[in-house]
């Protein structure tokens, strides 16, 4: 995932945030609307609730690998992705092919 395709700024994650328009399964939550840059841009929320910060950050980096695995960036839409804290009980495949499911059905 390249810095041009993240989402940063407050305001805009507020702006999606609050069009509740979402897709959910069991382990994610991702709320999306289409954009004008022409590329996807992404933002990841993973919450203390998760663990500590190398928990977190372990599963990010495995986040940032499911996306460039799935996801076109040549769809102009973003999308926040939520994760949930039954995430870590899971193996990283069973998170891999749940994650492929839900952005499927985007």
């Amino acid at each position: 995932m390249k810095k041009k395709n993240t989402i940063k700024k407050y305001l805009e994650y507020k702006e999606i945030l609050n069009l509740r328009k979402f897709k959910r399964n069991a382990l994610f939550i991702i709320y999306f609307r289409t954009n004008n840059y022409g590329f996807t841009r992404i933002g990841l929320l993973v919450s203390k609730k998760n663990g500590n910060a190398v928990t977190r950050n372990k599963i990010k980096r495995q986040l940032r690998s499911m996306i460039d695995q799935t996801i076109d960036y040549k769809r102009n839409i973003d999308l926040i992705i939520l994760v949930s804290k039954s995430y870590n009980i899971n193996k990283f495949e069973e998170n891999f092919n749940s994650f492929k499911t839900i952005i499927r059905d985007i």
